[in-house]
Order: structure tokens, then C-alpha cells, then sequence
């Protein structure tokens, strides 16, 4: 339970520093229908523990935040082949804050590189069923994060 309230402080801030968004944490009850186009970014760690930590946004959500990490508009050409770059970059960020944030700075981790997919309504939904997710909603648009850790 302290790992997922780390987990959603952690989301909250790296998303308000990097791309100047406000994320509200929410009932997966309360997310809006499952009409979006999604990426799926995932990060797994191993080391002290071992897992993986991955976003789920709506590709509206991943433009506006291009926009705002590269200070242009969201109908910038570069915006939209950013989208998927600034997704990976901020499920980086999330995930080394958050393992410092919850074992500290002295246990060694090996981060993989990002793994991109695109997301489907099935998947958004398996992963709103999971315990290991937290829904969001950034700027009017959903989002999940989770924490999946793995038992050796």
C-alpha cells in the first residue's frame, strides 16, 4: 500500500515538472467511456526488486504533453511524431524517481530500455481490472499508471 501511494505522488509530480500537466488521481469507476487510441509504455527493472512500471494514455494526451515539453502547439508537425519519445521519457523519469522514492538511493537497479505498444480497448480494460494500476485524469483525459513487482 505505501509503494502505490509513493507510486501516484511520484506520477503526479514528474508529470506537473516535466510536462507543466496536473494529474488527479480517480475511481476507475469514474474514468470515461474507453473511446481512445492508446500507448503503452512500459519500463522493467531488476536488481534489488524486480518489475515493471508502465503508462497507459489516451495519443490526445501524449500530443498535448509533447506540446508542453516542447513549448510549441499541438498542430506543430513535430508534436504528434513526439508523442511516443515524450511518453517513453516520462515513464523514465516515473520510474527512477519511484524506486528511489521507495527503496532509496543505495540499492542498485537495471532499467530496461522503454518498450512501446499500442493499447486496445481490451488491454486498457485488463489493466483498469488489475490491482496493480491507478487511474487518473490528466486534463480531462484518462490515464493509467502500474506497478507490477515479481516474485523470484
Amino acid at each position: 500500500m505505501q509503494d502505490k501511494m509513493i507510486f501516484s505522488e511520484v506520477f503526479r509530480d514528474v508529470l506537473m515538472r516535466f510536462a507543466f500537466m496536473f494529474g488527479e488521481e480517480c475511481s476507475k469507476n469514474e474514468l470515461p467511456p474507453n473511446d481512445f487510441d492508446y500507448i503503452h509504455v512500459r519500463v522493467c527493472f531488476n536488481g534489488y526488486k524486480r518489475g515493471c512500471i508502465g503508462i497507459l494514455a489516451p495519443v490526445e494526451l501524449c500530443d498535448e504533453m509533447a506540446a508542453n515539453v516542447l513549448g510549441t502547439d499541438m498542430e506543430d508537425d513535430n508534436c504528434a511524431g513526439d508523442a511516443v519519445d515524450t511518453l517513453e521519457e516520462l515513464t523514465n523519469i516515473m520510474s527512477g524517481q519511484f524506486l528511489t522514492g521507495a527503496y532509496g538511493s543505495e540499492p542498485i537497479f537495471n532499467l530496461s530500455p522503454p518498450l512501446v505498444s499500442e493499447a486496445d480497448k481490451s488491454e486498457w480494460s485488463e489493466i483498469t481490472d488489475s490491482d496493480d494500476s491507478l487511474a487518473f485524469m490528466v486534463e480531462d483525459l484518462p490515464a493509467l499508471i502500474y506497478l507490477e513487482g515479481k516474485d523470484d
